[in-house]
């Protein structure tokens, strides 16, 4: 295994697996896209993706288990058949889609929203806003791990409690990330190296969400939706970076 013996790549792997599991666990999610775009500095996307699910995987499970006590069922049936539907969609794209548009598409999107506050009571009045950001989730997801974005413009809009969200946000990327072995399976992007990295990358992914359950309780609702559409924004803009270089 190449990648175990290089510094490097345990330097970009610490610093993003733990600042995910702190974003899931603690932070509203916007920075766990930031993982895969620094392990894609040395490897390729793919391979980044693969590597990070089993991680994903754990910190989900240790996430929801924080939090199961405040899940808001109302909004989980709304996105999770939408995420299916984005999740089949992503699958049968993962040979064909143009990465780099995606992430500068979704980048821009995120960024604009961020921004721009007034959009929040609109989007809280579209028909079937769940639907669309859902599918979208799960869309973006599937092929980069940046379903966090799409899903938390449309939580924004909801104005949900801190501890309903993230107990929403874990349970929902839990089940994505579940069902995102399907996919990859079919697709045929495992490999045994990525496998065991993930293994060995796991006691991050604990460190990461400990953190950022320490957070969050020293955080109040008004603190947690800027830092919400702050982590917002700074994923949007390594999304497009990433898709310009």
């Amino acid at each position: 295994m190449e990648l175990l013996t290089q510094p490097l790549f345990w330097l970009l792997a610490i610093i993003g697996i733990v600042l995910t599991g702190i974003s899931k666990s603690g932070l509203a999610g916007g920075a766990g896209v930031v993982a895969v775009p620094l392990l894609a500095l040395i490897m390729p996307v793919q391979n980044a993706v693969i590597l990070m699910l089993p991680v994903l995987l754990v910190m989900d499970a240790k996430t929801i288990h924080h939090y199961r006590h405040y899940l808001d069922l109302t909004i989980l049936k709304r996105i999770i058949p939408a995420a299916i539907v984005g999740i089949i969609l992503g699958g049968l794209s993962l040979n064909y889609i143009n990465n780099a548009t995606l992430e500068i598409l979704l980048g821009v999107i995120s960024i604009v929203f961020a921004l721009w506050q007034a959009l929040t009571p609109y989007f809280a009045k579209i028909k079937n806003a769940g639907f669309f950001w859902g599918t979208l989730s799960g869309f973006t997801s599937t092929l980069i791990h940046a379903g966090g974005l799409p899903i938390n413009i449309y939580l924004i809009s909801q104005a949900m409690p801190k501890l309903n969200w993230l107990a929403t946000t874990a349970v929902f990327f839990g089940f994505m990330n579940l069902t995102k072995v399907i996919p990859y399976t079919l697709a045929g992007l495992w490999q045994a190296e990525l496998f065991w990295l993930s293994l060995l990358c796991a006691p991050l992914a604990l460190i990461g969400v400990k953190l950022g359950y320490v957070l969050q309780s020293k955080i109040n609702q008004a603190q947690f939706m800027l830092i919400a559409r702050a982590l917002l924004f700074v994923s949007g803009v390594l999304l497009v970076l990433k898709g310009i270089i």
